[in-house]
């Protein structure tokens, strides 16, 4: 299961300004940190299938070299006490997610390896069933830089990103610009206050469409 909050900041430069900030860095410590180049593309059937089940197909290229390969169902919005800022950008979802040295995406191949996985493998199964022996095809990508934290914040450890580049579709683009809190292991309140300090000290919001979300609106696609 994927925990994550999405912020929104106005532009790179506050964005950068936040990354490199004392009061961000003094609120947790940082276990490790380092950047990646993301290539991402989402895949469907040309019907739609995924789509329409509310299912997203990501192939992403990482640094140019290695592949990841991931399937996420529809996000939840969580509930709880929080701001409004953080309740728009807080969300919860399956998610699953295979390493590869290839962008072809095999849904066998992908369904017998994440079956390790914690999230359940039937629900996985159900979601692949109606693409396989189907052809998929490129719909939208998206392309950034993402550094990242892996930080330490009261009991729990989460990934704090900084992400930066655009999400293409249609032969159109939107910017992206955002920070991106997932937790990795501890408490879904942990997630909850770091956002809660972050909103109150930085000009950002939630940011409640993901990233493939708003390629589909580039495209005039309902959204996911």
């Amino acid at each position: 299961m994927e925990t994550e909050l999405k912020l929104a900041f106005p532009s790179e430069e506050e964005l950068d300004s936040c990354f490199a900030s004392n009061a961000l860095r003094e609120l947790f410590t940082v276990l490790e940190e380092k950047t990646e180049e993301y290539e991402n593309d989402y895949l469907d059937t040309e019907a739609r299938v995924l789509h329409k089940s509310r299912t997203s197909l990501r192939v992403r290229h990482v640094n140019r070299q290695n592949y990841i390969h991931t399937v996420k169902t529809s996000p939840v919005v969580l509930e709880g006490e929080m701001t409004e800022e953080v309740r728009a950008g807080l969300s919860s979802r399956c998610e699953w997610n295979v390493p590869s040295d290839s962008a072809e995406f095999d849904p066998e191949r992908f369904l017998s390896e994440a079956s390790s996985g914690e999230d359940p493998i039937d629900l996985l199964e159900m979601t692949l069933r109606p693409i396989m022996g189907k052809r998929l095809q490129i719909v939208c990508s998206t392309v950034f830089t993402r550094r990242i934290l892996v930080v330490q914040f009261r009991e729990s450890q989460m990934e704090v990103c900084f992400d930066v580049g655009e999400c293409q579709g249609n032969g159109r683009s939107l910017p992206i610009c955002e920070m991106e809190i997932e937790l990795i292991a501890g408490k879904t309140e942990d997630v909850e206050t770091l956002g809660t300090i972050i909103t109150s000290r930085f000009p950002c919001r939630g940011g409640s469409l993901s990233k493939y979300a708003r390629c589909l609106l580039l495209m005039n696609e309902e959204r996911v």
